[in-house]
């Protein structure tokens, strides 16, 4: 593929962590947010992450024709109980209190839309998390710090929570908001290679 084939990458999120995933493995998307609603009418939290993500995808990629049109949404699973971002610090508070000591499952959706060809995917990739047992005081501090108003589940595995976290099973960039090997996979069924996105190297 020469440089002029290659699209244009929308990355259908305003998630910092995502953009951040993806600049560190090499690309440097343009960021659009949706803003469409995140509402799921009562689905369990796989098919919810997966609706979600084609909605945003959905309502982006009519406007950047030629282009890859990316969009994910993320959500924790804790026995069956759908965990999203917290609405207030109160909430984000609640939410370690269960996870403490618990597992759950980060569910991320994966919409990628070839708007050359129309051809949509819709992906789902899944990571086991392990947490620890935060005191009340780590609790109180985390959730003072304002870092979990933002992530869904009210975590991360590369922030301040990341001592809290014992340990994963799976994709670690999903928990952060997006598969990478998942990436690599989808691009290859629309027939682009990961390597042709890469930023040009500095000389």
């Amino acid at each position: 593929m020469t440089s002029h084939q290659v699209p244009r990458l929308i990355l259908a999120s305003a998630s910092p962590a995502r953009l951040r995933v993806l600049r560190d493995a090499g690309f440097d998307p343009e960021v659009v947010a949706s803003g469409v609603s995140e509402d799921f009418d009562g689905l369990d939290t796989a098919r919810a992450v997966v609706l979600l993500a084609d909605r945003k995808g959905s309502a982006i990629s009519p406007l950047y024709p030629g282009s890859l049109v990316l969009a994910c949404d993320s959500m924790l699973d804790l026995h069956g109980a759908t965990l999203g971002k917290p609405a207030s610090p109160a909430e984000a508070a609640d939410m370690w209190r269960r996870l403490s000591g618990n597992e759950g499952t980060l569910h991320t959706g994966h919409c990628l839309i070839d708007t050359r060809t129309d051809r949509r995917l819709l992906r789902l990739a899944s990571t086991v998390v392990r947490f620890g047992t935060p005191n009340e005081a780590e609790i109180s501090a985390y959730v003072a710090s304002g870092e979990p108003m933002g992530l869904a589940g009210a975590f991360s595995i590369d922030g301040r929570a990341a001592p809290f976290v014992k340990g994963i099973d799976g994709d670690a960039s999903n928990v952060l908001g997006l598969s990478l090997p998942l990436w690599r996979a989808m691009l290859n069924e629309v027939g682009v290679a990961i390597t042709d996105l890469w930023r040009a190297t500095a000389t």
